[in-house]
């Protein structure tokens, strides 16, 4: 299956699953519309503000109250036995009584942090006991300091599970969307540390998970559904407002590691930008001068002008420069520029029952996508950079080939310079035979024997490979004259289809040359070569056994070279010549002996 059609199948999957959340969304609307037999809502109730009563609908919201302004809410209620009722009370402190009986207090100014000038946001399930008659519930609320509106929200009333039932249907898909960012972003993280170890560009997937953790942390924070669960307002609060201040940070930083853009200081500044009103705006909090439910107007202005900035720079990048890695992840980022536009719509609109619903959508498509992507590069760069390296071993093979062929045609030239000689010299030898046939037999024989003396012994032949028997005689010599000890028994056939002589030759000549350089680093000790072969089913088997100082350093199966602070090239040759005909090698030490054994099919 081709990359382009797993990206494909990949965004059409997404798309799927968008859908497929939205008609869930639409089933929670119906849910949340339509009065279930197993809860109230209680809608309709008595809003008492410094004196004066009205009749109102719940949600409401009251303007331009002064800090702290009491605002009383009264209602009748005939709640079943056992049943609670589900309160929210928004940045304000409140009192819930039960025929003038206190059943629960929202933010107690002992229970939230001075540097918060208002309580965050709660909601509670209240038991009611085990009532059977008609009670008057009553509400006192005091507004917020920092801002000047205090919004009401209905009051739910039914048994336990069904008030958990009708909140699940409501809230349940934020809930969902913020924990599988949240599993998603850590995921992301630990993935990235892993990849970071084959590429660098593997950052990219630690910021991607940065930026889903985020945005999980701020839809986690911001759920009234979490706040059912955890009590812990204020760590919900701090979550939710800088999940929000600061995503965009590590969606810019994951931008740059992606895109290879020409011009990286706008994404720069932008981050940095973000960077500084993120952690201005919660020092203002932690010094209470500006609450976070304050300044984060400001970050609904900022937040879609980033991402719109954001996609614009990578839109340029596409059709200015032609950019793989923009083209890779302009669409998801477009996708995540339009669902913040979108919620910005809604919030004036209203055209979803769910706040930051569409955005949070996005940003899951956008994750995923991306993820999947961005997945798919890594792994096209991590293949490309492996086969870069068996492109770079390759060549580095073949220059040892050429080196060892320069070798064997050196032993040739020496060979034809030798008999050159010896030519020139048998011209002046027969000369001098001529004349003393003629003159004096005596002398004659004398100097055919003196002759006979000076002629040097043939090359003695180890095996049957002419390529082969010139390396190691060439070796063989080099031990005679350094005091070696050399064994060598070889069969090494002289032709065949499987394996070409200057392998072969990389193979005995890097054996060898290590075998010998390691003997004459030693300064004391019997200092011995044994080198021999067999072939036995096709196979061709060699081993040698070589004395050295002991002194070898040892990595991960690989030997470091005395010549070079680095890996030894010849023993990697060797085994990746065994390895193309079929084979492997073992390289081991035994105490002051180093053990080589090499076998491939030929």
């Amino acid at each position: 299956m081709s990359k382009r059609t797993v990206i494909t199948l990949a965004t059409q999957a997404m798309l799927l699953c968008i859908i497929g959340l939205l008609l869930s969304g639409a089933k929670g609307f119906l849910i949340k519309s339509t009065k279930l037999d197993s809860v109230t809502n209680i809608t309709h109730v008595t809003a008492n503000i410094l004196g004066e009563e009205k009749a109102i609908s719940l949600p409401h919201s009251f303007h331009n109250l002064a800090p702290r302004t009491p605002v009383t809410i009264t209602t009748k209620i005939t709640p079943k036995s056992h049943d609670v009722i589900y309160v929210k009370s928004v940045y304000s402190p409140a009192k819930i009584y039960a025929n003038d009986t206190l059943i629960y207090e929202f933010g107690d100014l002992d229970n939230y942090p001075d540097f918060m000038v208002d309580p965050a946001t709660e909601v509670y399930m209240i038991s009611l006991g085990n009532l059977n008659k008609e009670v008057t519930l009553r509400m006192e609320f005091l507004s917020p300091v920092a801002r000047d509106v205090l919004t009401i929200h209905p009051v739910i009333m039914g048994d336990v599970k069904a008030v958990f039932g009708d909140r699940t249907a409501a809230l349940g898909m934020p809930f969902i969307f913020s924990s599988m960012q949240l599993i998603i972003g850590g995921l992301l993280i630990l993935t990235s540390v892993f990849v970071l170890i084959f590429e660098r560009r593997g950052i990219m997937f630690f910021w991607l998970g940065l930026f889903s953790v985020a945005t999980g942390a701020w839809a986690f924070g911001e759920c009234n559904f979490t706040g059912i669960l955890f009590k812990n307002p204020t760590l919900l609060y701090l979550l939710a407002f800088m999940g929000l201040f600061t995503f965009p940070i590590p969606l810019l930083y994951f931008a740059e590691s992606a895109i290879g853009f020409k011009n990286k200081k706008p994404v720069r500044y932008m981050a940095v930008f973000m960077t500084m009103a993120s952690s201005v705006a919660l020092l203002l909090q932690l010094l209470g001068v500006v609450q976070l439910s304050k300044s984060m107007y400001l970050f609904h202005i900022l937040v879609p002008i980033t991402l719109c900035a954001l996609f614009g720079i990578m839109v340029y990048e596409c059709i200015r420069y032609h950019d793989i890695g923009a083209k890779r992840f302009v669409f998801p980022m477009g996708v995540l520029a339009l669902s913040a536009l979108l919620e910005v719509c809604n919030y004036k609109i209203k055209f979803t029952y769910m706040f930051a619903s569409l955005f949070q959508m996005g940003i899951l498509f956008f994750i995923v996508c991306t993820g999947i992507t961005g997945g798919l590069y890594i792994r096209d760069v991590i293949q490309l950079k492996s086969q870069q390296r068996e492109l770079a071993f390759e060549m580095n093979l073949m220059e040892v080939q050429v080196e060892e062929q320069k070798k064997h045609n050196l032993i040739m030239v020496e060979h034809a310079e030798k008999l050159k000689q010896q030519r020139h010299d048998l011209r002046h030898q027969l000369t001098v035979i001529n004349e003393l046939a003629d003159t004096d037999h005596e002398k004659l024989k004398e100097y055919i024997d003196s002759l006979i003396e000076t002629i040097p012994p043939s090359q003695k032949s180890y095996c049957d490979n002419t390529a082969v028997n010139a390396i190691v005689s060439r070796f063989a010599s080099i031990c005679e004259q350094s005091g070696i000890e050399c064994s060598i028994n070889l069969t090494v056939p002289e032709h065949n289809e499987q394996i070409t002589d200057s392998s072969l030759c990389v193979i005995f000549g890097n054996l060898l040359e290590n075998a010998v350089e390691a003997c004459q680093r030693m300064t004391e000790g019997h200092r011995f070569i044994r080198l021999n072969s067999t072939l036995q089913y096709d196979i061709l088997t060699i081993t040698m056994d070589n004395s050295f100082d002991g002194k070898v350093t040892e990595e991960n199966g690989k030997f470091r070279s005395r010549k070079r602070e680095d890996f030894g090239i010849g023993l990697s040759s060797v085994q990746s010549v065994a390895r193309k005909g079929q084979g492997d090698t073992r390289f081991e030490r035994d105490g002051l002996v180093f053990l080589s054994s090499v076998y491939l099919r030929i």
